[in-house]
C-alpha cells in the first residue's frame, strides 16, 4: 500500500464525472490538456481500472499550508459554535434566540433538537417568576459589566451562564436580560 494508493481513483473519477457534466475547463485547472481530457474520455472499463488501482499515481499533491491552518480554524471554529448551539438547545433555547444569535432557520434547529433527544412542547416558553427575575437581577448587576454586546457568543455564554447556576430556562433568561440590557440597567 502506497501513501497515495487511491488518488488516482479519485482524480479520474473527479475528470470524467466533470467531462460528463460539461465542465471541462474544471479539468483544466487540475493541469489536464486538451489531449489528455480526450483520451481519458475514449478510456475503456479496463483501461480506468488499470491507471485507478495502478501503484504510480498520476499526480503530486503539494499541501497550500496557509489553506490547512484557514481550515483548521474553521472547523474548530465551527466545532465550537455547535457545542454552544447543543448547551443552549439543552438549556431551553428558543428557535427566535438561536436565529438572532447564529441565524439558524426553524428546520435547523428543529433537527438539531431532533438529533439530541429533545421533546419540545408547542407554544410559548415561560416566563421568568418574580423570584426568578430578582436572581437573575442580582446576576445581571453582578456581570453585566462583562458584556460589549449581547447578541454576541460571549454574551449567549454569560446568559447560559445564568441558566445553569439558577436552573431557569435560557429563554427566559434571554428575555429578561435582553429588557435590561437595551434599558441599560
Amino acid at each position: 500500500m502506497t501513501m497515495f494508493e487511491g488518488i488516482n481513483e479519485v482524480i479520474l473519477n473527479t475528470i470524467i464525472s466533470n467531462i460528463r457534466e460539461g465542465n471541462v475547463n474544471t479539468c483544466r485547472t487540475l493541469g489536464f490538456s486538451q489531449a489528455e481530457l480526450q483520451k481519458i474520455q475514449d478510456l475503456s472499463i479496463d483501461e480506468i481500472f488499470d491507471i485507478a488501482k495502478s501503484k504510480v499515481p498520476i499526480a503530486k499533491i503539494d499541501i497550500d499550508h496557509s489553506a490547512f491552518w484557514t481550515l483548521m480554524n474553521v472547523a474548530q471554529s465551527n466545532s465550537q459554535e455547535r457545542m454552544i448551539i447543543d448547551r443552549a438547545l439543552m438549556l431551553g433555547a428558543s428557535i427566535q434566540m438561536l436565529n438572532t444569535y447564529f441565524g439558524l432557520s426553524t428546520t435547523k434547529v428543529s433537527s438539531r433538537r431532533n438529533l439530541l433527544g429533545i421533546k419540545e412542547e408547542i407554544g410559548r416558553k415561560t416566563s421568568a417568576t418574580d423570584d426568578e427575575k430578582t436572581i437573575l437581577w442580582e446576576l445581571w448587576q453582578e456581570n453585566k459589566d462583562k458584556v460589549i454586546q449581547l447578541e454576541s457568543v460571549a454574551g449567549l455564554e454569560l446568559l447560559i451562564l445564568f441558566a445553569e447556576e439558577t436552573e431557569i430556562n435560557l429563554t427566559a433568561v434571554w428575555k429578561v436580560i435582553e429588557q435590561w440590557y437595551r434599558n441599560k440597567k
